[in-house]
């Protein structure tokens, strides 16, 4: 039957009952038949006229039931209409399906205690029915707007809040206004609404109230299901672990309510059925997250005869997602959980009634054995916690160091599984484990793990080319796979080897990831070579010859260009809220460039040729501060034992005028460091008439009034250093330039207190900056007339002696050895010009 056909039937029955059959039958008709939901869907006449089902009306004389069956009968196409994907989700959002179903829930939860034809039992079945629908609406836009929960998927673009699939259009349509055919322009408006209200504090109220009175697994299988795939935004965590982890303030606020609101809830913890809708408007209700503790804890069902039944699977999963979900970043969330300690009790005391049973070792229990799928839920769960709970108890340390051993051992066991699924999920679990910790990469290595990963990198290719595996895990199979790789090799030299010299060789695939449709795989990718760009070796052989290099040049000017057509187009959703992880694969390229243009390399070159010295430039301007960071780094590098006609180049593609924004304080000061480093660089090994240049294009004034204040004792150490190395390299300049170093009273000052730092890196450029003011020829070290007698009042001898026979920094006796010899006219050690600087890995 046609969609028009069930329209028409809807409309002209004569009953409830009449609706209710046409309704089974279109359920049936579109239970597995995905173009059959597409149909559906697209058809706006019938879905609107389904929707009016949505909402509770007077029930007729012996028809109570059958409203309520139409409800259920409603909800269940719903949901099934929502699991297609863009086809169908866009209409569903338009209009307003996720809210109408909210509110529908929201009223069954006001209405139950005052509405007598309702019965607890058609309660629970409405519950669930609209619950599963809301779910799969919410869980597949999270899937369309955010990209996968495990992965991104095949063929996803960036936009503003995150990954979603997108029809490609023309620039001009799009600045038209114009829409892809049959496709709202409001969607991805409708998507965020859609995505956030379950965060309002009436909605949040409710699916908590939920979470802390009902038992039945059908109705809280989906709300866990829910709210772990939607606190991906950190303004949803915040939202809901602030009702996690309320202050005792706010749980009296909640206990000191009138008589009435507090009988409602011991009814309710008696387990009678509530009125919602008067709760939500009072004080919101601590959610205690004991309560998922109880559910997915087998040990628990032992305590007090409660919870005997079987824990459920698929509720143990989801809880544990949604645990995992929670602590993501939460130390003090992770410590609750790991430990099991209820912050505060019903009065806002502390308390540790839980304590006894610690929830952390359950769950490496849980890890250990059960169902794969409940054990993989478990490693994610523990991963996320130990990550988050850096305990400052050495005790605790060495505790967590020893869970973390012991996860990575079970983590490496689950990898021979056979379902790719969880192998691939496995390794987005092993890349979080192990990121930023050598010590488990070691471990991992010494396990055989990274071969193991990549042999599973070479079969998905494999399968995927002979058509035995779907694009879309395949593509989520490879970016989770180079993610784990990048991960175990980001701090061991011996696996970045492995990897390179592996055969049949990695980099074909890595420089195929680098230009792969999926986002996904384009950041794993650039992770890895990021990864493997840390260590030399590889560097001046595999990276370079494989042309990783160009391709990363070639991929960073693409993404940029994208994101300046949907910035022009006016594809901004206000991204700052969903992470940083849109911007990836730009931080990442520049990370692997910084790595791979140390002065033997040949990137140096392709760098010009490829016209990137500008993007590069263009890039230190970047509002994500963590890029505009590894830009500057790349330029630092770049500039780092130069020839004179590269410092040139970057100069004048740079500016003179951005370095000396940069060099001002209100600049960020990880990036205003970097612009120190950078004239530094500029200055080192430069010829006298060369620093002159410097000083007249960056203005003299400005110049040495940015260095003295950058040089000060009130600025952090890490910028008095590349501050005050400047000041060394700019006193080799000509006399014109020396005497309006020392005309300058406070940078005589500056110089002094450096010398009395307890920090040696601050002690040398101030000796090697005093020496090329004072020394006056480098052949016969003799000192220039008048600066002696200049830096008389800083009694200056009696301190270089202090520090030649005094200091433990070899460093710092030579140079204060060397200045004492220039002052006594003797042949000196020689101080050196002050040098470049380049920088470590990225």
């Amino acid at each position: 039957m046609t969609t028009a056909g069930t329209l028409s039937r809807l409309t002209a029955a004569s009953s409830r009952t009449d609706q209710l059959k046409v309704l089974k039958d279109l359920k049936n008709s579109v239970i597995g038949n995905t173009w059959k939901k597409v149909e559906v869907a697209e058809d706006e006449a019938l879905l609107s006229f389904l929707l009016s089902f949505l909402q509770l009306r007077p029930p007729s004389e012996g028809d109570s039931s059958t409203s309520y069956d139409l409800i259920s009968e409603t909800a269940v196409i719903v949901g099934a209409l929502a699991n297609v994907g863009n086809l169908t989700l866009r209409p569903l959002l338009a209009v307003s399906s996720p809210s109408i179903l909210l509110h529908l829930i929201l009223s069954l939860a006001a209405d139950s205690s005052t509405d007598s034809t309702i019965s607890a039992k058609q309660l629970d079945r409405l519950l669930i029915s609209l619950l599963r629908a809301l779910r799969n609406l919410l869980v597949s836009t999270a899937d369309m707007v955010w990209g996968h929960m495990w992965g991104v998927g095949a063929e996803r673009q960036v936009v503003g809040t995150g990954l979603i699939g997108v029809d490609v259009m023309s620039e001009k349509d799009m600045r038209k206004g114009k829409c892809p055919a049959g496709k709202s322009r409001g969607w991805r408006r409708d998507a965020n609404e859609a995505l956030t209200m379950v965060f309002e504090p009436t909605n949040l109220s409710t699916l908590l109230r939920l979470l802390n009175t009902q038992d039945d697994p059908q109705i809280l299988l989906p709300v866990y299901q829910i709210l772990s795939r939607l606190v991906v935004l950190p303004s949803h965590r915040e939202a809901l672990a602030q009702r996690v982890m309320p202050t005792p303030t706010l749980v009296r606020s909640f206990y000191e309510q009138s008589e009435s609101e507090r009988s409602e809830m011991d009814s309710s913890m008696s387990g009678a059925t509530t009125s919602l809708g008067t709760f939500a408007q009072s004080q919101p209700e601590p959610f205690k997250i004991s309560n998922i503790l109880y559910r997915i804890s087998s040990r628990s069902r032992r305590y007090e005869g409660m919870y005997s039944e079987k824990p459920n699977p698929r509720l143990v999963e989801a809880g544990l997602d949604l645990l995992a979900a929670l602590v993501r970043g939460h130390p003090r969330l992770a410590d609750l959980v790991r430990t099991g300690n209820e912050p505060v009790d019903n009065e806002g005391r502390e308390n540790e009634w839980w304590s006894d049973m610690g929830f952390g070792s359950q769950l490496q229990e849980m890890v250990e054995s059960g169902p794969v799928t409940v054990r993989i839920a478990a490693a994610s769960c523990l991963t996320n916690i130990l990550k988050a709970d850096k305990s400052s108890k050495p005790t605790e340390r060495i505790g967590l160091t020893v869970i973390s051993l012991k996860l990575l051992e079970e983590v490496i066991k689950l990898l021979q599984t056979e379902s790719l699924e969880e192998r691939m999920r496995l390794c987005f679990i092993l890349a979080a484990l192990v990121a930023d910790d050598a010590a488990l990469q070691k471990n991992a290595a010494e396990r055989c793990c990274p071969t193991l990963i990549v042999g599973m990198l070479h079969s998905i290719n494999q399968d995927e080319a002979k058509g035995e595996l779907g694009n879309d895990l395949a593509s989520r199979s490879r970016e989770a796979t180079m993610l784990a790789l990048a991960s175990l090799a980001m701090q061991y030299e011996p696996t970045r080897s492995l990897i390179a010299d592996y055969s049949p060789s990695v980099f074909p695939h890595l420089l195929s990831g680098l230009s792969s449709p999926s986002y996904g795989v384009r950041a794993a990718s650039c992770q890895l070579a990021r990864a493997l760009s840390r260590a030399i070796s590889v560097l001046r052989t595999s990276l370079v010859d494989s042309g990783v290099g160009e391709e990363i040049i070639k991929l960073l000017q693409a993404e940029t260009d994208r994101r300046k057509k949907e910035e022009e187009a006016g594809f901004d959703e206000g991204g700052d809220d969903i992470g940083t992880r849109t911007w990836t694969v730009e931080v990442a390229c520049t990370a692997v460039i910084c790595n791979m243009i140390a002065d033997f390399s040949p990137l140096k070159a392709i760098l010009v040729k490829e016209n990137a010295l500008q993007l590069i430039s263009e890039l230190t301007k970047s509002p994500h501060e963590p890029l505009a960071l590894n830009a500057l780094w790349a330029l630092k590098n770049l500039t780092f034992h130069a020839m004179e006609s590269t410092k040139a180049l970057v100069t004048s593609t740079l500016g003179w005028d951005r370095l000396r924004s940069l060099l001002t304080a209100p600049t960020p000061q990880g990036l205003r460091i970097q612009a120190f480093e950078i004239t530094q660089n500029l200055l080192a090994e430069a010829s006298s008439s060369e620093i002159s240049r410097t000083v007249e294009a960056l203005g003299e004034k400005d110049l040495l009034d940015l260095v003295t204040e950058a040089a000060r004792d009130k600025e952090d150490i890490e910028l008095r250093i590349p501050a005050l190395y400047v000041l060394s390299n700019l006193a080799l300049g000509n006399e014109k330039v020396r005497a309006a170093i020392v005309s300058r009273i406070e940078i005589l000052e500056v110089l002094s207190e450096a010398l009395n730092s307890k920090t040696d890196a601050l002690k040398v450029p101030s000796l090697r900056t005093m020496r090329h003011l004072i020394e006056s020829n480098a052949k016969t070290h003799r000192p220039r007339s008048g600066m002696i007698e200049l830096f008389q009042p800083y009694q200056l001898k009696t301190r270089l002696r202090e520090l030649a026979e005094g200091s433990v920094s070899l460093d710092v006796c030579q140079a204060a050895v060397g200045l004492l010899d220039v002052l006594d006219r003797e042949r000196g050690v020689g101080g050196g010009s002050g040098g470049g600087v380049s920088s470590g890995g990225r």
